[in-house]
């Protein structure tokens, strides 16, 4: 039987660990809390790449690090970047190089191993990042406006991530006490690199959300502004409902398969912005991207402001 590639890793291998690799494993999860300060999300994946690599490392028995050859480290990469898809093979080695920071941290190692672990091109800004015009993501928006409680919640959310570029968990752990109403501005913090930026309350997007907040909203001890409509009435666990919710109102409208669909409107308003005039450091620092280069990606959005500066192709001579 042929095998696919699929998205998703395989099952994770902990179940296989001695006590000894399990403990191993526990202490590195350990290090990427206090000594890297890393987001759960990235200490889950890390420490789900290590569990399979101690697993075939040295699976029941107590690792022995000063066996540790390249030749490991290739192999397990190689062979589980097969099972994965396009930016995903390079996650087992990333992983990889964690792992080994730590054990040179705690001189279990030398120098040098990090040299096995395969590199993968990574080819920046290869492809364009796909947007909607500005009239689809207003009838997208004006789509979920039915005058029912979810509705005006589902209202709130889409133009959130239309007017402000936010991504699908910030919008998910938005507070009460992250809006001033009387300064007219909205505070992000960042989970990832735990800083903050405070955005402009546009006029329409608060309207939205106290709108939301007066008739949507249910009554609980929450400060988490957006909540479940059937009870138990909780906060969203993550960002999958927000983008459940997106994909459905694109559905709505006729726009089906749209991968990463709350990405997209993220993508749609800094295209905007810079088809308005803004510059790459203004739609920086509302997206709350780090470097410029990943702002960058938007230059290629412009197609007109680019043709104004490309050379014309010299014509072949007769």
């Amino acid at each position: 039987m042929t095998k696919t590639a699929r998205s998703d890793p395989p099952r994770d291998h902990r179940h296989l660990l001695g006590v000894d690799a399990t403990k191993f494993l526990n202490e590195f999860d350990n290090y990427l809390i206090r000594i890297n300060g890393l987001a759960p999300s990235t200490r889950t994946s890390y420490c789900f790449w290590t569990s399979r690599f101690l697993a075939d490392f040295c699976g029941t028995a107590p690792p022995n690090w000063s066996s540790l050859r390249g030749s490991h480290l290739a192999v397990f990469i190689q062979n589980e970047a097969a099972h994965l898809k396009r930016n995903g093979r390079a996650v087992p080695g990333v992983a990889l190089h964690a792992l080994l920071r730590y054990l040179r941290f705690l001189g279990a190692i030398e120098d040098g191993l990090e040299g096995a672990i395969p590199q993968r091109p990574r080819w920046q800004h290869v492809g364009l990042p796909r947007h909607l015009p500005s009239a689809d993501v207003d009838r997208v928006v004006a789509g979920v406006s039915d005058g029912s409680a979810t509705g005006v919640r589902n209202y709130a959310i889409l133009l959130l991530l239309a007017r402000t570029g936010l991504r699908a968990h910030e919008v998910a752990q938005l507070s009460l006490d992250d809006i001033d109403w009387k300064e007219g501005t909205i505070c992000i913090r960042s989970r990832k690199t735990r800083s903050e930026r405070n955005l402009p309350l546009a006029y329409g997007v608060g309207e939205a959300l106290a709108d939301y907040l007066r008739w949507g909203r249910p009554a609980c001890s929450f400060r988490t502004i957006f909540l479940r409509v059937i009870p138990p009435f909780r906060p969203f666990t993550g960002s999958s409902a927000v983008c459940v919710i997106v994909r459905r109102a694109l559905k709505r409208v006729g726009i089906l398969n749209a991968p990463a669909a709350a990405h997209m409107f993220r993508h749609s308003a800094a295209t905007g912005m810079l088809r308005s005039g803004a510059t790459f450091k203004d739609i920086a620092d509302v997206l709350g991207h780090a470097s410029l280069r990943t702002t960058a990606i938007y230059a290629k959005a412009d197609i007109a402001a680019l043709s104004q500066v490309a050379m014309q192709w010299p014509e072949s001579a007769p």
